[in-house]
């Protein structure tokens, strides 16, 4: 995970991580806004949508493996995560069961502290950005380096207002090697199932 995260800026920093280097790091805190940014955060408060319900994020602070639960990574064909932990916070690598080539990376990003708006905020970095919606949550497809055709697709889903999970896809084999986000939006899917389930 380490390969986008500590490249980009922000929340963004996981679909970087696939993708390459940004000149920010996404997983840690941004620089302090300008005057006109902070007028704007005051008035409204963040660019990304808000969060329709916040989910219970307090397992996934501490263990991104705990994003998904046993019954999800088996319809996924994910085997069990391994944990680590990185500056953007806690990671956890899925492999697909069949095919250990085919990984799935998670980072509950806790070193920022506006959720998906610090993804939005920095989305200049990114080679593509597409805004989706996961299961009804706010998302976005971005990385500061398309590897879309090469197996590699990063999505940013904001589960509270003030927090994001980066699921970064790199598949080598299979469909999702040649369209690998469509495995990311399915992740996220079960992601936010597993959290309204607690």
């Amino acid at each position: 995970m380490n390969r986008r995260f500590i490249a980009v800026p922000a929340l963004a920093f996981a679909a970087l991580a696939l993708a390459g280097c940004a000149a920010q790091t996404r997983g840690t805190a941004n620089p302090a806004p300008s005057t006109a940014e902070s007028s704007s955060a005051a008035a409204g408060g963040g660019s990304a949508p808000k969060v329709p319900s916040p989910l219970n994020t307090a397992s996934i602070t501490s263990d991104a493996c705990a994003t998904l639960s046993s019954s999800a990574r088996s319809s996924l064909s994910l085997g069990d995560g391994a944990s680590r932990s990185t500056g953007n916070g806690p990671s956890c690598t899925f492999q697909e069961a069949a095919d250990p080539g085919n990984q799935i990376d998670v980072t509950t990003v806790t070193a920022n502290k506006n959720g998906l708006s610090d993804v939005y905020d920095t989305k200049a970095n990114d080679a593509y950005w597409e805004e989706t919606q996961i299961s009804g949550y706010p998302g976005v497809y971005a990385a500061a380096v398309d590897g879309r055709k090469n197996g590699k697709c990063g999505l940013f889903v904001g589960v509270t207002d003030e927090l994001a999970v980066n699921i970064l896809v790199q598949y080598d084999h299979g469909a999702g090697a040649s369209d690998p986000c469509p495995v990311a939006q399915k992740f996220g899917e079960a992601m936010v199932q597993t959290l309204k389930e607690g």
